[in-house]
């Protein structure tokens, strides 16, 4: 197993320091951890050294596990209304440094992939509020309802003990269908939260965002970023261009339209360049757009909770009847045959 404070291998990863947190609740059920542990493939020695891999879709089973176990379905976000500033490591502590909620915020997602690989943190401002997103691009081998809470709650919680105890989201949205414990989710967040939405999302106030509430310390800054940048390293240098444009498909689909402008602007080149690296690859925007919308409709019509209109909403469709149209067309079946999906006016 690789250990150390490289970067992360090129499997999709998470680090060891993130599932701390559950496996402090097993302190008097050790075997019953590594039993756990063995049944992910996850290999122990993680107990011992917080920045080991482990791979992405065995810690999202291991959350999904332990939840059940423990017979705690509220457990990700139990546990992230318990994250301090360091429970994210140097990431986490350098966030709590910055003098305005934004600039910890933007701190986060120019670092989040030195704690894990194979998700998206985007930050984007929209009439005046922020919109902080969480997506898995991976293609998900199991269900991610316990790391979506987590993450987000644990989000929320580095803001209240790093800036403000009394702050609170304008809104919250999650990918994944309402439990049966809504209210106890709304009454954490002490905010609205919509459930079965595009994506994983806290939207915040921008004008709160940006008020100052500390001096910063460029020297501690600059120690932490060494740090980080040894984590980091070059995390991003094995994706190809049709790899880098499928993930932010999936980070955005839903919630704005997706063309070659908005995703040249993300890349940080032209229109032009953008079609001819993905036309070397043998990939096109029409093509990756497709997949990442097949794969995300697999997803939510398995779910047996989702309504149809839901799913067209969240893959980025007018209604509900373009999206049966596309459906049909990629399967030569309609969205009822493919999982037991709602209709609208059930």
């Amino acid at each position: 197993m690789s250990t150390g404070t490289g970067p992360l291998p090129e499997f999709l990863s998470v680090r060891a320091i993130i599932l701390e947190p559950i496996f402090a609740l097993f302190d008097d059920d050790m075997g019953g951890l590594r039993n756990l542990l063995q049944r992910h493939g996850i290999d122990s020695r993680v107990l011992q050294d917080r920045y080991a891999p482990v791979p992405l879709p065995a810690y999202l089973g291991l959350f999904e596990d332990a939840a059940a176990h423990l017979g705690d379905p509220d457990l990700g976000l139990r546990l992230g209304a318990q994250v301090r500033p360091g429970s994210f490591g140097p990431m986490g502590l350098r966030a709590a440094q910055c003098a305005t909620i934004r600039r910890g915020l933007d701190s986060l997602v120019r670092f989040s992939a030195a704690l894990q690989s194979g998700t998206l943190v985007s930050l984007e401002e929209a009439e005046g509020d922020l919109c902080l997103r969480y997506m898995i691009t991976a293609p998900q081998v199991a269900p991610a309802r316990q790391d979506s809470e987590f993450t987000l709650a644990g989000i929320c919680s580095l803001i209240r003990k790093g800036f403000d105890l009394r702050w609170r989201p304008l809104e919250v949205h999650f990918s994944h269908p309402a439990p049966a414990a809504q209210g106890e989710v709304e009454r954490w967040f002490d905010a609205p939260v919509l459930f079965s939405r595009p994506a994983n999302m806290l939207v915040l106030d921008g004008r709160e965002a940006a008020r100052q509430r500390r001096e910063e310390d460029p020297d501690m800054l600059e120690l932490i970023d060494r740090h980080l940048a040894g984590l980091l390293g070059e995390a991003h240098r094995d994706l190809s261009v049709h790899e880098q444009v499928r993930a932010l498909i999936a980070l955005n689909l839903g919630a704005r339209p997706i063309d070659l402008d908005m995703m040249a602007g993300l890349l940080r080149t032209s229109r032009r360049s953008l079609q001819r690296q993905l036309a070397a690859e043998g990939a096109t925007l029409s093509g990756l757009l497709q997949a990442v919308r097949q794969e995300r409709a697999e997803q939510l019509l398995g779910d047996g909770r989702t309504r149809v209109e839901t799913v067209a909403e969240a893959l980025g469709y007018a209604d509900g009847t373009a999206f049966w149209r596309a459906y049909r067309r990629w399967t030569g079946r309609s969205p009822s045959q493919a999982g037991p999906a709602m209709p609208e006016d059930s």
